[in-house]
């Protein structure tokens, strides 16, 4: 490979991460704001107050993040963390490629999962909001496809730009997300009873 065409490969690979995100955050969103104007109850029902901490500060991360994306993307020549978290480790090409797999995975899965969720979606846990319990789809393969998509597109990311930055939050995301899911195996027994046992016997967690 010549240094002009691998000059292009390499900045066509820093852009993957940042269109990988984006796909993925678009393709919740319009789901989110079609069934909203389908007059859907999406959200837990959070205290007035939980809810504005908790938005503001999914803002922040998601604002940090992207610029950060955009930062190693190219596009702009500044960025707002410390110095120690942007050295780019060294990477191989295995990685390189092993990272643009998972966030194409991760936007696949994705799309399957809001297919077969369909008018279930719904973010955090409410009794008095269930959906219909899903079992068919991509969730015959997966119980928690919806997190495993976003596990592999925060892995895949940290793979192409393995920096502390973006290997802390996949590892966080990793942690955080497991955690949830065993609190939300608790709601959904307590509140679909022998349908979810049932479901669990069938289907794994993760794959």
């Amino acid at each position: 490979m010549s240094c002009f065409s691998y000059f292009y490969f390499v900045e066509i690979i820093r852009l993957i991460p940042l269109i990988g995100f984006l796909l993925f955050c678009l393709q919740i969103g319009i789901r989110y704001f079609v069934l909203k104007r389908k007059g859907i109850k999406l959200s837990s029902g959070k205290k007035q107050v939980a809810k504005v901490v908790s938005t503001f500060v999914l803002a922040i991360f998601f604002l940090v993040y992207i610029i950060e994306l955009v930062y190693k993307a190219g596009f702009i020549q500044f960025f707002i963390l410390p110095d120690a978290l942007q050295p780019l480790l060294t990477g191989k090409i295995f990685l390189v490629i092993c990272g643009i797999t998972f966030i194409f995975l991760a936007n696949l899965l994705m799309l399957f999962t809001l297919r077969d969720l369909n008018q279930s979606l719904r973010f955090g846990l409410n009794e008095s909001n269930l959906g219909k319990l899903v079992t068919g789809g991509i969730y015959a393969q997966s119980r928690n496809p919806f997190f495993l998509a976003i596990n592999f597109l925060f892995a895949g990311i940290s793979l192409i730009f393995p920096t502390p930055f973006f290997m802390g939050i996949s590892l966080l995301t990793l942690f955080s997300i497991h955690f949830f899911i065993l609190k939300e195996e608790r709601f959904m027994r307590e509140n679909y009873g022998m349908d979810y046992k049932n479901y669990c016997k069938k289907v794994r967690r993760y794959f």
